[in-house]
């Protein structure tokens, strides 16, 4: 009967790959089709405007696609009572990124702004028509002329770093990084975290938090300005750091699993004994799938952000070899360190691991110093594991080593690799060892406003849902188990504080039946 079970299962996951690979083929031979032509009309007209247009659109394609290898790779690393509800918040996540991004986002980080801190404050923006003349006996739709595409109102930074690119196509490329972020989060909350809390955090941080920090480096800030020059190609920083941060914060807020590391959250504490068996991940072909998907979507993450497209091969081929040196990494320390065997989720992070630590810089240096730090950066996802479980942290995917960790060496990593000849990289008055310090402190104050930012909003979040659950008639006493109150005797500020800080903590984390049962056996909430 098992046996049975077992083939129509791989029976079934192999119709699964035979349909994405016809699928991805034929998108890809169809984007090939389309960049022909557009590269020739280019070539004949002298004007590569369309051809830069056309690859932006192209790579954030394959960038929202990793939208599916994120929802492969964390549904096969948790539960299976859990998957409904993983693949409901990957889903969910990039329509709430969407919107908030429009609303708020995209203004905030790339609108003119006197300041160097804070980009524009504002609500929502349009899209203005492309302006197309129509010649006097137009015969054909392809003799139309077209001026160049125009930027609404307050966007004339945006429309000076990356000239020949249409608006439409720059917001929809930069949209799918905002995505990217919010996404990065969901693993290391998964299978404890209320569905409403996380859809809350995601919009506040697409919204305000992310592009916040953003402007400061992409959007002409103050790091990115003279003298600190801090430089993040791809987003190493600006992405994965930021999602890492926002992930590690929030898992320390809800704690473990129950019972991983012993943890009961009925009273709080790491009473209780770990059965490691029960929280091994349930499909790892899945998982498998998930990084193939985003390593293919890596390509355009990193190529996408060239602003001259003669550097597209060479940012591919680095970003190619980081990752398979990430990969190669984790295998031979696994071998080396005796207690340790070579598992496939460790396979996974490490080339996941080495795409992250790539993403500052892939346009910046060479082969070697790509591979170089490919391994680094599968080593450092080892370690990094080995550390948030010495803190009792449950990261389920290992979000945070591979985006915060993994991040953190790609940014410092652009000091010591980059090679000042390429033309992406623009730095006056160079110099290896400042360059390098620059990128720390950078890197640095990031993540701590972003931590801070994340934790404040967490908590807001926590202590806003428990309050409605409490005033609804659904609020049963049951949804008071868990983290309660501070058991501090003292009055005043102290106690007040005590008594939200664990209020927030509760009121994002599902309750202890819900947790038990799994969150599919309900309606997600």
């Amino acid at each position: 009967m098992v046996r049975r079970r077992h083939k129509t299962s791989q029976g079934k996951l192999g119709k699964i790959f035979k349909k994405c690979q016809f699928s991805i083929l034929s998108l890809v031979t169809l984007l090939l089709i389309l960049g022909n032509e557009a590269i020739a009309k280019g070539s004949s007209e002298g004007n590569f405007n369309d051809v830069g247009t056309l690859w932006l659109l192209i790579a954030g394609s394959l960038v929202f696609f990793m939208n599916a290898g994120f929802a492969m790779l964390e549904t096969g690393f948790c539960r299976t009572r859990n998957a409904v509800n993983v693949l409901a918040k990957n889903l969910i996540v990039f329509c709430i990124a969407t919107i908030a991004f429009w609303l708020f986002g995209f203004r905030f980080m790339y609108g003119d702004s006197d300041s160097e801190v804070f980009g524009q404050i504002g609500l929502l923006f349009n899209l203005p028509f492309p302006d197309v003349i129509p010649p006097p006996d137009l015969d054909n739709v392809s003799d139309l002329v077209s001026k160049p595409n125009p930027f609404p109102e307050n966007f004339g930074k945006l429309q000076d770093m990356w000239k020949g690119r249409s608006f439409a196509s720059l917001f929809f490329f930069q949209l799918v990084f905002a995505g990217t972020a919010a996404t990065i989060v969901s693993g290391a909350v998964a299978e404890r975290i209320k569905f409403r809390a996380f859809i809350l955090f995601s919009f506040v941080l697409v919204g305000f938090i992310y592009p916040l920090t953003g402007y400061w480096v992409w959007g002409g800030g103050w790091l990115s300005s003279v003298p600190i020059q801090f430089r993040d190609f791809a987003g190493s920083t600006v992405v994965h750091s930021v999602g890492g941060m926002a992930a590690w914060i929030g898992a320390w807020l809800l704690k473990p699993r129950q019972n991983k590391f012993g943890y009961n959250p009925v009273d709080d504490s790491f009473s209780g004994q770990e059965d490691p068996e029960r929280f091994e991940p349930h499909n790892l072909s899945l998982a498998t799938l998930g990084c193939l998907i985003l390593w293919l979507g890596w390509f355009g993450f990193n190529g996408g952000s060239a602003k001259y497209l003669e550097y597209v091969p060479h940012i591919i081929t680095t970003t190619l070899f980081s990752a398979a040196a990430g990969g190669v990494a984790t295998v031979l320390l696994s071998l080396a360190v005796s207690s340790r065997n070579v598992t496939l989720l460790s396979i996974i992070n490490g080339i996941l691991g080495g795409l992250v630590g790539i993403t500052a810089s892939s346009a910046y240096v060479d082969i070697v110093s790509a591979v170089m730090i490919g391994a680094i950066s599968g080593l450092l996802v080892l370690i990094g594991e080995n550390f948030l479980e010495s803190l009792k942290i449950d990261d389920p995917v290992g979000a945070v080593p591979v985006h915060l960790f993994c991040g953190f060496w790609g940014t410092v990593a652009v000091g010591i690799f980059a090679n000042p000849r390429s033309s992406e990289y623009v730095i006056e008055n160079y110099s290896q060892a400042t360059q390098t310090l620059y990128q720390f402190l950078g890197w640095i104050i990031v993540v701590v406003v972003v931590g801070i930012l994340s934790l404040i909003t967490w908590i807001s979040i926590g202590i806003l849902l428990h309050y409605l659950e409490q005033s609804s008639e659904k609020t049963s006493s049951q949804r008071m188990q868990g983290i309660g109150r501070s058991n501090t005797q003292d009055d005043g500020l102290f106690r007040l504080i005590s008594d939200l800080w664990q209020i927030g903590r509760q009121g994002i984390r599902v309750s202890v039946e819900m947790e038990e049962k799994g969150s599919d056996s309900t309606a997600i909430s």
